[in-house]
């Protein structure tokens, strides 16, 4: 049974950060450089105007010694309670198309591709990603670790009606911490600062963030090591420079 290992690859998150395949992308981390070798990708993040039409030219060139079998698939975006997102491997992204999905590319050359937009979703804005896979051409032929290549760029269709929207949950009581969740009810994805006052009986701490939410999405704000017993927690979420949330919450920790 071979095994695969992707190397030299980027991932993109949300079209605002990257991190190294191995490590948790992050919406609104730093980007990582691709490195010189390998498979290249021109185009970090697609972006334009949330409506149908081809968008592009997306350039995937072979810098690396052998063939490579490459494949471009357009993905949906899954993003983890902490905020970390990643592609969804187990599906393709609807209304979205590239107009090579497989080819095979010789040492040194490329292909320019483009990303068709077919359908935008009733929110007016469209979210995902481009994978790019490049693995070498005779792979099945090789023996034990099999190295490979894995881009993944941002597809960013912007809302002609952008719509700023945050909530704040209730809060979920753990042993000895909390958690808030909180979740974008809008179309954009403008950061959500979060700042939360958490009291208990040993004094007042507080707990800050600042992370992109995809719409539709809930991510989970831990509050931290916190006493047993009766809590409050005054809540202060902005975005878009406005404070969107400001409440106070009681609870109790376990």
């Amino acid at each position: 049974m071979k095994r695969f290992m992707a190397l030299g690859a980027a991932v993109l998150a949300l079209g605002a950060g990257a991190a190294a395949i191995g490590q948790k992308a992050t919406a609104g981390g730093a980007v990582a450089a691709q490195t010189d070798g390998g498979l290249y990708v021109s185009s970090g993040t697609i972006e334009g105007p949330a409506r149908p039409g081809a968008y592009g030219p997306v350039t995937v060139a072979n810098h690396s010694a052998a063939d490579l079998t490459v494949t471009v698939t357009p993905r949906q975006w899954t993003q983890a309670a902490n905020g970390s997102v990643a592609p969804n491997r187990r599906g393709g992204l609807s209304g979205v198309s590239v107009s090579e999905s497989s080819f095979t590319l010789k040492p040194g050359e490329q292909r320019q591709l483009t990303v068709n937009i077919a359908s935008i979703p009733s929110s007016g804005a469209l979210y995902g990603a481009l994978e790019v896979v490049g693995l070498p051409a005779d792979v099945a032929k090789r023996k034990g670790v099999v190295l490979g290549y894995r881009v993944v760029s941002a597809i960013r269709m912007l809302p002609a009606a952008p719509k700023a929207g945050v909530s704040a949950g209730k809060i979920k009581p753990a042993k000895g911490t909390a958690t808030l969740p909180i979740k974008n009810t809008g179309n954009t994805l403008d950061v959500v600062s979060a700042r939360v006052d958490v009291k208990t009986s040993r004094g007042t701490q507080r707990v800050s963030s600042s992370v992109k939410i995809l719409p539709g999405k809930t991510i989970n704000l831990s509050l931290g090591k916190l006493q047993k017993g009766a809590a409050s927690a005054k809540i202060t979420v902005r975005q878009k420079g406005k404070t969107v949330v400001n409440t106070t919450k009681k609870f109790t920790v376990k």
